[in-house]
């Protein structure tokens, strides 16, 4: 019998800040910290605390979260860029609204 690769996850902002919490919590925690990246065994240990959380969500530790802490990682490396690279004068937080605000012109030349 053949193995199928699982389906892709879409996970809600709700998911997603229950998740970032639980991250949260382990950082302050401490057992699982080690020269600012987590030890082994700390995804299981978000899956639990998500299961907690979000009771039913059935978010499994390889399967999930690996894969959207990569996906987080990599917008917020993207983000950051955005608002303090050498070459990406012209965009702005907004802080009510939580998104990145700049001219039509800047996002023009940034997606060239």
């Amino acid at each position: 019998m053949e193995s199928q690769a699982p389906k892709s996850r879409f996970w809600s902002p709700d998911e997603d800040v229950k998740l970032v919490e639980s991250l949260l919590d382990l950082y302050h925690e401490g057992r699982f910290c080690v020269d600012n990246n987590f030890k082994s065994g700390y995804l299981k240990v978000l899956e639990t605390a998500l299961e907690t959380k979000l009771p039913g969500c059935g978010i499994k530790a390889k399967l999930h979260i690996e894969s959207r802490i990569k996906t987080l990682k990599m917008q917020f490396r993207t983000l950051h860029d955005m608002l303090t690279g050498p070459n990406c004068g012209g965009f702005k937080w907004d802080p009510q609204r939580k998104i990145v605000t700049a001219e039509k012109a800047v996002w023009d030349a940034y997606i060239q």
